[in-house]
C-alpha cells in the first residue's frame, strides 16, 4: 500500500516529549521519512511518511506499542478542528458527527462511521490505502486517543468498552488492554472499531461549551500539494538513504513506501529528472566512501557496513569502479596529498 493522503504534522505533536522519555533522538526518525518541518506544526506530508516516523520510532525504541504512549500524551486542541469539534456537541453522538465533519481539516483518506445494533455502538475509523503494519503504531495512537475522548464524554459512568485493531498484535495482549482499560482484539484488517453501549450516545456532555465548533457547514480538506518539488525529492531521498543504509533497508521500495508513493511513481518522477533510484544511491555511496576514509580511521569493513553493503567486497568493488584503485590506496594518497599540503612531511598510516 502507498499512502500518499495528506495529513498535518501536528498529528506528532506530541512525538518530541515522548521520542525524550525513549531516549529517542528525532532527526533521525525525520529523515528515515524525508521529512523536514517542525513536528506540531501546519506543514502537510504524506501519511506514509507519518507511519514511517512512528514505525521507526517503535522499532529503536524497542517499544512496539509506542502509540499507546502517543495517545497518552496528545492534546486536542493541538489538531485544529477535528480535534476540538471531538468535544464540542451536545452529546456524545453530536460531537463524533462534528469531529467525522472536521477530520477532512487534518488528513485525508479517512473513513469514519458510527454504527448501532442491538444496544451496541460501534465507531469504526480506516484509513484509505494503508497497510495495517505499517501504520500499527499510528492505528494504537488513534486507538488510544478515541478510547480516552469517549470516556471523557460519556461521562463517570462510562462502562467497558472493547477495541479491534487492524493489524496483529506486537505486544503481549495484556500491554494493550491494561493500557487501554479495554478487551482488545487483533488483525481485523478492516480499521479500527470500538465497540461501547449505544446509550453513551446521547448523554449529555460534561465538557460541552469548553470548545464550541459550529457543526454546520462542510469542512476544507486538507490538500498534498506538490510539496516535493524536484529539488526536494532529491533532498528527501538522500536523507532517506543516509538514514536507511545502515539498517539495510536501502531499496526502492522502501524508499517509496516511505514517501507515500508507489514504487512505478518515484521511478516516473526521477526518470523525468534523468535519474535513477540506484544511481543516487551510488552516488551517494561514493561521497560517503570518499569522506569516511579520507576523514576517519575506520577499517574498511566497517565503511562498507555503514555504506548499506553486506559484504566488504561488494564495496571494494565498487569504489574501484569509482576512483580506479582500492580503498586503502586511495586513503593513503589522500593523506599523503594532505599531509605535503600542510607542510607535514610524515605520512599518516593506514
Amino acid at each position: 500500500m502507498w499512502d500518499r493522503h495528506p495529513i498535518r504534522l501536528s498529528l506528532l505533536h506530541m512525538l518530541p516529549q515522548v521520542a525524550q522519555a525513549q531516549g529517542l533522538e528525532l532527526a533521525p526518525l525525520l529523515d528515515r521519512a524525508g521529512i523536514v518541518g517542525a513536528l506540531g506544526g501546519e506543514d502537510i506530508v504524506a501519511r506514509g511518511q507519518i507511519a514511517t516516523v512512528l514505525h521507526e520510532a517503535a522499532r529503536r525504541a524497542g517499544e512496539p506499542t509506542l502509540g499507546l504512549a502517543l495517545a497518552a500524551s496528545a492534546q486536542p486542541a493541538r489538531l485544529g478542528l477535528s480535534g476540538r469539534a471531538l468535544f464540542s456537541g451536545r452529546t456524545l453522538r453530536e460531537s463524533l458527527a462534528a469531529h467525522a465533519r472536521h477530520m477532512p481539516t487534518l488528513q485525508g483518506g479517512v473513513r469514519l462511521q458510527l454504527d448501532e445494533d442491538a444496544g451496541r455502538a460501534f465507531w469504526r475509523h480506516s484509513f484509505e490505502d494503508s497497510d495495517p503494519g505499517h501504520s500499527a503504531v499510528l492505528n494504537d495512537g488513534v486507538a488510544g486517543f478515541m478510547v480516552r475522548a469517549l470516556r471523557a464524554l460519556a461521562g463517570a459512568e462510562a462502562g467497558p468498552l472493547r477495541v479491534s485493531l487492524p493489524h496483529q498484535a506486537r505486544a503481549p495482549v495484556r500491554a494493550y488492554e491494561d493500557a487501554l482499560a479495554a478487551d482488545v482484539a487483533f488483525g481485523n484488517g478492516q480499521g479500527l472499531v470500538i465497540g461501547f453501549d449505544a446509550a453513551w450516545l446521547d448523554r449529555p456532555n460534561p465538557l460541552f461549551g469548553g470548545a464550541w465548533v459550529q457543526l454546520d457547514g462542510a469542512a476544507t480538506p486538507v490538500v498534498l500539494y506538490q510539496r516535493h518539488d524536484d529539488a526536494a525529492l532529491v533532498a528527501a531521498l538522500e536523507r532517506i538513504i543516509t538514514a536507511s543504509a545502515l539498517a539495510g533497508t536501502l531499496s526502492l521500495i522502501d524508499a517509496a513506501r516511505s514517501l507515500g508513493l508507489s514504487p512505478r511513481t518515484l521511478q516516473r518522477r526521477l526518470a523525468s529528472l534523468g535519474l535513477r533510484f540506484e544511481v543516487l544511491v551510488d552516488q551517494w555511496r561514493q561521497r560517503q566512501a570518499r569522506q569516511c576514509l579520507a576523514g576517519s580511521r575506520l577499517p574498511v569493513a566497517s565503511i562498507a557496513r555503514q555504506l548499506g553493503y553486506s559484504d566488504p567486497a561488494h564495496f571494494i568493488r565498487a569504489f574501484h569502479r569509482w576512483e580506479g584503485t582500492a580503498p586503502l590506496h586511495w586513503r593513503r594518497s589522500i593523506w599523503r596529498e594532505m599531509a605535503i599540503e600542510g607542510g607535514d612531511g610524515a605520512v599518516l598510516g593506514s
